[in-house]
């Protein structure tokens, strides 16, 4: 099986709804969130979900934005909480490897996981470091 194919039978197994963009990612909802799963090279066994547009930079917030995102990388396992190139949002995206069909699975539930709480984790540390 490819490895969109797998990646959309199990995130269908999941209880989502993904197809494919225009890019070749595979874009699904999730908790009423917009995700992205890229699928990248057929031959390596790496996924990347993201969430983008977590929060919404405002001038003059940079540096305690970026100090959210420092501190959410570093204290949240598994994912990376960043400012995208515009400089004008945030994004998550949980990165991963896996050696099959059980362990994609178990990696996407938590991705999912994480992915569902990331917003609210990101206003209440952004508030704490306030």
């Amino acid at each position: 099986m490819k490895k969109a194919d797998l990646i959309m039978k199990t995130l269908k197994d999941l209880g989502c709804r993904p197809h494919v963009d225009d890019e070749g990612d595979l874009s699904f909802r999730y908790q009423l969130k917009q995700l992205y799963a890229m699928v990248g090279d057929e031959d390596d066994p790496y996924v990347t979900l993201v969430q983008p547009y977590v929060y919404e930079v405002k001038q003059g917030e940079e540096i305690e934005v970026l100090a959210t995102c420092n501190k959410l990388t570093r204290d949240v396992k598994l994912v990376k909480v960043y400012i995208d190139q515009s400089h004008q949002s945030v994004h998550a995206s949980c990165e991963f490897y896996y050696s099959d069909e059980s362990s994609l699975e178990l990696s996407l539930k938590e991705s999912l996981r994480l992915m569902g709480m990331i917003k609210a984790l990101f206003k209440r540390t952004k508030s704490e470091l306030s």
